[in-house]
């Protein structure tokens, strides 16, 4: 185990790199535009990089090599599988969001355009809901691993990370989560890269355990489950993330955005993986599942190779683990004054008290942070409002789909969890048990078909009660007018005046996208893009 003198140096000494970092990115902040959003700025490079990190977090370090223990390869492979796949999501998503609301950079600017205040306000503190457990939860995550891999008392590195990165985003707000986003995703890959070849140097198989182990069981039927249960419970959570959006809206053109979600989705898919394999090699190795008198939870697997590598690895794990952190962290305080701002004061707030927003969102994650709670249980439940309440709002993006309004969309999200609860009950016989299924008791790996049951029910409950809402909604107004004696109309297609979204006239507007058509044929017969930085977007 290293020393404390020498744990503490380099635990702090990442944290005031990336404060440094942060507060440098801060300098180019003139308006509260520049910290909340960056509209069109930015390349696939830099996005890409964020988006894979954005998507990790020390807390990666328990949840991956546990499924590996417990679901073996293919559990891993599909968990990783669903954790990438949102991303090829927004690479689909976000063009389309990018035209309906060119001039926005949250979810909810979309669901205030297409289905009015009372959704935006329900999307908006659910948002908000889901990223505070998901803060509380790294908060936690990195205390404890600290714990395992130093011998540190937690509690004053934790405090430490919310202090640092509420420092430089308090200061350069998004701008500052971007640019320590990127420094950040490069430092995870080459530790990544590091202390990979030192796993594979270091640590020892007996083959004897390979086949024991049951890990490589192509048939495991919790490992098939997580195909579904992951892919719709992280998809749906990360397009409750905030954070996401804003990376979204701040990409230069929709090539670009698509270009982030590959080259993120290619680091991001291995990263999990191998982190992941962690899990099943200390089983072929022998340092899992430890002893009868003293067993070892499959979350802890990964720190038991350490026994196995010296001293410079775990330094080096140690310096990933803040780094995960702080990424994470940093990027859930600009997400959650974002919406704060935009979404619940309607923009109006002055830049100096979105600042102090910035610090006060830090108390309720610190204090449950350092309970060390099992929010996991938490997390799932945050997964299955979303599976619930999305769905709606995605059908917003259909053009065709004009006639589905508020109220439709509100039903539907509440449709979602009550088709759970419906499932539940005939799933157990009881209406206890189908209440209870709602809060998922037994958490994501239980041995029956229940949770894989309320992921489904969730997503298609919530399409079905959203149609069935308009229906019922629709003849209400035929009836209505049969009663006064008038001829009963389909909802006509509303026409929305695009012109409030960018200041530009009609003319001078047809004249940026007609320039646009042009300079993107002159880039594909080049193969290079030229992207001047005073390069007007194109809004459609």
């Amino acid at each position: 185990m290293l020393s404390s003198v020498l744990s503490n140096v380099l635990i702090y000494l990442t944290m005031i790199s990336f404060t440094f970092v942060g507060i440098y990115a801060g300098l180019r902040t003139k308006n509260k535009e520049d910290f909340l959003s960056s509209i069109g700025t930015q390349t696939s490079l830099v996005l890409g990089i964020n988006l894979f990190v954005t998507n990790l977090g020390s807390s990666v370090l328990y949840a991956y090599p546990e499924v590996g223990t417990l679901a073996g390869i293919v559990g891993l492979f599909w968990y990783a599988f669903g954790s990438t796949f949102p991303l090829g999501v927004f690479a689909w998503i976000g063009p389309k969001m990018r035209r309906k609301c060119p001039e926005g950079f949250t979810l909810t600017t979309f669901v205030l355009e297409r289905f009015g205040r009372i959704n935006q306000i329900y999307i908006s503190l659910m948002s908000m809901a889901y990223m505070l457990c998901y803060m509380i939860s790294e908060l936690s995550a990195v205390g404890s691993i600290l714990n395992y891999l130093t011998g540190l008392d937690p509690l004053i590195p934790t405090i430490m990370i919310a202090l640092t990165t509420t420092l430089y985003t308090a200061y350069g707000g998004f701008r500052a989560s971007l640019l320590t986003d990127t420094v950040q995703g490069w430092a995870v890959i080459i530790l990544i890269v590091i202390s990979t070849i030192a796993f594979g140097v270091n640590v020892k198989i007996d083959t004897s355990k390979i086949g024991e182990s049951g890990l490589l069981n192509l048939g495991d039927k919790l490992g098939w489950e997580l195909l579904w249960i992951m892919t719709v419970a992280v998809t749906f959570a990360n397009l409750f993330h905030e954070g996401y959006w804003q990376r979204t809206f701040a990409s230069k053109n929709d090539r670009e955005l698509v270009r982030s979600a590959i080259f993120g989705s290619a680091l991001l898919f291995p990263t999990l993986f191998l982190i992941g394999f962690t899990g099943i090699l200390a089983a072929w190795a022998g340092t899992w599942p430890g002893s009868e008198d003293e067993p070892i939870e499959g979350y802890l697997s990964f720190f038991t190779l350490y026994t196995l590598l010296p001293d410079w690895v775990v330094a080096i794990v140690v310096i990933l683990t803040v780094s995960l952190s702080c990424s994470a962290y940093d990027t859930l305080q600009t997400a959650m004054v974002a919406i704060m701002s935009n979404d619940l004061f309607n923009n109006n707030l002055p830049l100096f008290v979105i600042r102090i927003f910035t610090i006060v969102i830090n108390v309720p994650a610190v204090y449950f942070g350092l309970k060390n709670l099992d929010v996991l249980t938490v997390f799932l439940i945050g997964d299955l409002l979303a599976a619930s309440a999305m769905p709606p709002v995605l059908l917003g993006l259909v053009d065709n789909l004009y006639f589905l309004n508020w109220f439709d969309a509100l039903i539907g999200g509440i449709g979602g969890m009550f088709s759970v609860f419906i499932f539940g009950s005939i799933y157990f016989g009881n209406v206890k048990d189908g209440i209870n299924l709602i809060l998922l008791p037994n958490g994501l790996y239980s041995d029956d078909y229940s949770v894989l049951g309320a992921f489904i029910a969730a997503p298609f409950g919530s399409l079905f009660f959203t149609f069935f809402a308009f229906l019922l909604r629709l003849g209400m107004a035929a009836l209505l007018a049969k009663v006064k004696g008038q001829e009963f109309e389909f909802p006509k297609k509303p026409i929305i005046d695009t012109s409030r979204y960018a200041s530009e006239s009609l003319s001078e507007r047809q004249m940026i996208i007609e320039r646009n058509k042009v300079k993107e044929r002159a880039e594909l017969e080049v193969g290079e893009p030229s992207n001047p930085s005073n390069a007007p977007r194109n809004y459609f």
